[in-house]
C-alpha cells in the first residue's frame, strides 16, 4: 500500500508499505487532515514514522467512519478527574501506522453522518479537542490568538457558546474569516485568551484582565518564557488542553454539519510536499489528502 513515511533525515517520502498487520479494524482510508502538530513531528519524529490522525476511513462494511486518536482507560485517578489525555495508557498507537497511509488498523471508530463530506469529517478530531478545551473554560470576553484552522474553529465554538470573541491575527485572510464567523477585532482586555499560535504568548498574557485565564492550546516546540511577574500581579490561570477524547469525538461529529464550512484543500498523497508547502507559507488555512 502506499504511505507517506518519514525517511532517514525525518522527511516525508511516499513509500510502498505492507498492510499493517497490528489489532484492530482493517480500514481503508478515504482523507486525511493535515495538523499542526504533524508539521512539528517533520525532522523531529523517528525514520519510518508515518504521521495522520485525522481521519475518516470505510471499514469493512463499507461505512464511512472517523478514527479515534488515542484511547484512555476511563477508570484510573486522572480519568476520573476529567484528565483523560494524561492517562497511562493514552499514548499508545489507536491508528497503525498513521493515517498517511491507504490502509491503517483502527482501535476505535465512530460512524460519520452521510450529509457529511469526507474532507468535512476529518475536522472531527481537532472539533474534539476544541469541545474538550472549551469545558475549562471561563465563559465571557474571549480573545483567540491565532485564527489558523484551530483558531477558525475556536470562533466557531465559542460564538455558539454564547461568549464575545475577539480574534487576533496578523494574516488579513485568516483574521477576515474569523470575523465572518461572528468574532470582533481584538480590541481592549478580555477575560480569557485561547493561544492557537505558537508567537502568540505575550499577546496573549498582555491583553488578559486581572483574575484572567491562559489557554495553552497550541504546542510549543522550544521552551518558551513566560513572564511569571505578570501571573503573579494579575493573579493570572493557565491552563492547558491537550488532545480528545472518544467522547468529545462524538460531540464533534454531531457538532460539524452545524458550523460554517473553513476553507480546505484537497490533495492526493502523491502531492503531500505541495501541500505541506503550501501550509507552511500560510496559503492554505486546511490541507486534507486522499489516497
Amino acid at each position: 500500500m502506499k504511505a507517506v513515511v518519514l525517511d532517514d533525515a525525518g522527511q516525508p517520502a511516499l513509500a510502498d508499505l505492507p498492510e499493517p498487520d497490528a489489532s484492530g479494524e482493517l480500514v481503508r482510508m478515504r482523507a486525511c487532515g493535515l495538523c499542526g502538530t504533524d508539521v512539528l513531528k517533520i525532522g523531529r519524529a523517528a525514520p519510518g514514522t508515518v504521521l495522520g490522525h485525522e481521519v475518516v476511513a470505510e471499514d469493512a462494511a463499507c461505512r464511512r467512519v472517523a478514527l479515534v486518536h488515542h484511547l484512555p482507560c476511563g477508570e484510573c485517578a486522572r480519568c476520573r478527574a476529567g484528565h483523560e489525555t494524561t492517562c497511562e495508557r493514552f499514548p499508545a498507537r489507536t491508528i497503525v501506522p498513521g493515517g498517511f497511509a491507504e490502509h491503517v488498523r483502527a482501535a476505535e471508530t465512530i460512524p460519520l453522518p452521510d450529509g457529511l463530506d469526507d474532507a468535512t469529517g476529518t475536522f472531527a478530531e481537532p472539533l474534539a479537542c476544541v469541545l474538550r478545551a472549551l469545558d475549562r473554560l471561563p465563559r465571557g470576553r474571549v480573545l483567540v490568538v491565532g485564527c489558523g484552522f484551530a483558531g477558525l474553529l475556536f470562533v466557531q465554538a465559542l460564538v455558539r457558546r454564547g461568549d464575545e470573541v475577539l480574534a487576533a491575527d496578523p494574516l488579513p485572510h485568516r483574521l477576515e474569516l474569523a470575523l465572518g464567523y461572528g468574532a470582533e477585532p481584538a480590541d481592549g482586555p478580555a477575560d480569557v485568551a485561547v493561544l492557537c499560535a505558537h508567537a502568540g504568548l505575550d499577546d496573549g498574557l498582555t491583553a488578559l484582565e486581572p483574575g484572567g485565564t491562559l489557554l495553552v492550546f497550541s504546542w510549543l516546540a522550544q521552551p518558551t518564557p513566560v513572564d511569571l511577574e505578570l501571573v503573579l500581579r494579575r493573579e493570572l490561570s493557565l491552563v492547558g488542553s491537550c488532545s480528545a477524547t472518544p467522547a468529545a469525538m462524538r460531540e464533534a461529529i454531531g457538532l460539524l454539519p452545524e458550523l460554517e464550512p473553513i476553507p480546505a484543500v484537497t490533495l492526493p498523497l502523491e502531492r503531500f510536499a505541495e501541500g505541506l508547502e503550501l501550509y507552511r507559507r500560510h496559503e492554505v488555512i486546511k490541507v486534507v489528502y486522499t489516497p
